[in-house]
């Protein structure tokens, strides 16, 4: 089991962008996204697997915390502190997700698509950061 955290606000995965040049629509990866993706490898390399990234079914279980927004009344931020008030506002949980599941691609496990089982939750904090967890599940044959 891989356990560590990325210190930072979570940034959602961003939607792909198009453009045409020279006639043909071509898709391209929003700035902010590739430069978080980026982030949250760099992070992540001091903690990967020694030889080679997992190559059969993997579980992964993120913990997002948000910062706590500054228009919150102190009761209400402290409520989000203590983990009673909960992150209900866009962004979606699925899109933080995304954003960790296809930056980790090829440092923990060939494709994203290994991924067998995931566990994520979203939270306030005044220290944001995402909580990751990863594990090469054992199948039995």
């Amino acid at each position: 089991m891989i356990k560590f955290t990325i210190y930072g606000n979570p940034v959602p995965k961003g939607r792909p962008k198009f453009t045409v040049r020279g006639g043909y629509a071509m898709a391209y990866t929003p700035k902010k996204t590739k430069e978080n993706e980026d982030y949250i490898r760099c992070a992540a390399l001091p903690y990967k697997p020694y030889i080679k990234p997992f190559t059969g079914p993997v579980s992964l279980t993120a913990i997002f915390y948000r910062s706590i927004p500054k228009s919150f009344p102190k009761k209400k931020a402290e409520m989000a502190k203590n983990g009673i008030l909960r992150p209900t506002t866009t962004p979606d949980l699925d899109n933080y997700l995304k954003q960790v599941e296809d930056a980790l691609s090829g440092i923990f496990y060939e494709n994203d698509k290994q991924i067998v089982d995931s566990s994520e939750s979203k939270y306030y904090s005044d220290r944001p950061r995402i909580e990751i967890e990863i594990q090469e599940v054992i199948e039995n044959v």
